[in-house]
């Protein structure tokens, strides 16, 4: 390697490298060099050797940075390599991670948890955490502190402060304050927080963040805590919902209102199986078996797939389907491009055909939110007596994160799940009065008994009991 005085001339002269790239040294500082590529672009590093490794660090472009300029950084560097012992590109990179930002930790926990992340839930992360810390997505995360985070949940609960958000993120709940609100931008800012501690780390493993200062509300206990809602479907009132849906999907029907009708559709399957509205919109035709009586869902909130059994109403449902669909088309409930976004309307439509016409009894109309079937379905399963586990496969509750080791050997297929969804399918409709109670039917059996003679019950036992057999025999 060449060695001579730097001089400003000197280096404006220095011709590119022919290939690679070829370093210069400075007579004046001992470790100081000038490296250049073949596209002509001169740069200043040092170069040291420590413990048996060269150490190298870039100061900056000539000349950009005077050759001065870089004899006293290269001098103050060197001595801190001597007396440490430290590479600075390890230094430089240690700090960058112990100054990432918000923004930047938030896009990293993103991408860290790849197709795991459902694309709606990044959407809300990212829109909340935009909307009510704005100002902070450009700030170090060390930055943020415990005093912030508690003043700034206190804000959020009391509407005074966001920073916008489109017609979209509004529809979805975000952008005016509520306990609730407060509470999920919190979770947000906990989640994106506790991975950025522990994925930023030193050259020795050692964690480079503060503890999450979202900590001071547990500690405060300052978090308000989501209440579960328990909106559902009465018992009483499903004759009038499950009515109103089949008046609504006749009319859609009428007036090829293809998109009302699939949504009319979607509302029974839901009330049916207790599934999610994605799972239910998303459904193709290829996860539909009708020949063998099951469906699945392979792509469900918690990442489970499931395999669910087709009862006669869904197999009732899944053929009047069939009869509407266009050629191709691959979803069960196709919307006019593609997946059904908004559903509201008809469901407001069905809500209005509750109120029966004339109305002497003065119903109100039956409200409807999506996850109502959910918990609808839920509650008539523990009504006939569905136990836990099978119902927890149903409605596909995962429990492996708990300590109930029994749950890991318990696997429900849905020739296993046909007898209580069947069980369930049938309160419905008895409530519904789609279909004679089996209350009813014992009842009026007994009554008809009680009216014969010993001879007559004999002789019906008798044949019977012949029919059997030779059932038995065919």
């Amino acid at each position: 390697m060449e060695t001579f005085k730097f001089t400003k001339t000197k280096l404006e002269n220095l011709p590119p490298a022919e290939r690679g790239q070829v370093e210069y040294g400075d007579t004046i500082v001992n470790g100081l060099r000038i490296r250049i590529g073949t596209s002509g672009v001169k740069s200043f590093c040092i170069s040291r050797k420590r413990n048996g490794k060269f150490i190298r660090a870039t100061l900056g472009r000539f000349p950009d940075l005077t050759i001065d300029n870089a004899r006293a950084k290269a001098l103050e560097m060197l001595g801190d390599v001597a007396t440490t012992g430290k590479n600075p590109n390890v230094e430089k990179r240690v700090n960058e991670k112990a100054s990432v930002t918000l923004a930047d930790a938030l896009d990293a926990y993103i991408k860290n948890r790849g197709h795991r992340l459902k694309p709606t839930t990044e959407k809300q992360y990212r829109a909340i955490l935009q909307n009510y810390s704005g100002d902070w997505m450009k700030q170090s995360l060390a930055t943020i502190s415990r005093d912030r985070v508690e003043h700034r949940h206190k804000a959020v609960t009391d509407g005074s402060v966001w920073f916008g958000a489109d017609k979209e993120t509004l529809r979805a709940g975000v952008g005016s304050g509520s306990k609730a609100q407060a509470d999920l931008w919190a979770r947000a800012l906990r989640a994106v927080y506790r991975f950025a501690h522990d994925h930023y780390r030193d050259e020795e493993g050692r964690t480079l963040l503060p503890d999450p200062p979202t900590l001071v509300l547990s500690t405060k206990r300052q978090w308000h805590g989501t209440i579960r809602k328990t909106e559902r479907i009465r018992t009483h009132d499903f004759a009038r919902w499950l009515n109103a849906v089949a008046v609504v999907r006749d009319k859609a029907e009428e007036g090829r209102d293809d998109v009302a009708a699939a949504i009319c559709d979607a509302v029974e399957m839901s009330m049916f199986t207790g599934l999610r509205k994605s799972e239910i919109f998303e459904l193709t035709w290829n996860r539909v078996n009708i020949g063998g009586r099951y469906f699945w869902i392979d792509i469900t909130k918690n990442g489970d797939p499931l395999e669910l059994p087709i009862t006669e109403t869904l197999l009732n449902l899944f053929r009047r389907r069939l009869k509407m669909k266009n050629g191709n088309e691959a979803l069960v409930f196709p919307g006019v491009k593609g997946v059904i976004k908004e559903y509201r309307h008809v469901i407001d439509r069905i809500s209005a055909a509750t109120v029966p016409d004339p109305n002497p009894d003065l119903l109100q109309p039956i409200p409807f939110k999506w996850h109502d079937a959910r918990r609808t379905f839920g509650t008539v399963a523990e009504l006939v007596g569905v136990g836990s586990y099978i119902l927890k496969r149903l409605m596909n509750h995962r429990t492996m994160r708990s300590a109930d080791v029994t749950q890991g050997y318990l696997h429900f297929g849905a020739d296993e799940l046909l007898e209580p969804a069947t069980r369930i399918e049938r309160a419905i409709l008895e409530h519904a009065g789609l279909v004679k109670s089996k209350k009813a039917i014992d009842a009026q059996l007994l009554s008809a008994l009680g009216n014969l003679t010993d001879d007559e019950k004999r002789k019906m036992l008798f044949e019977i009991l012949s029919q059997n057999h030779m059932q038995v025999k065919k």
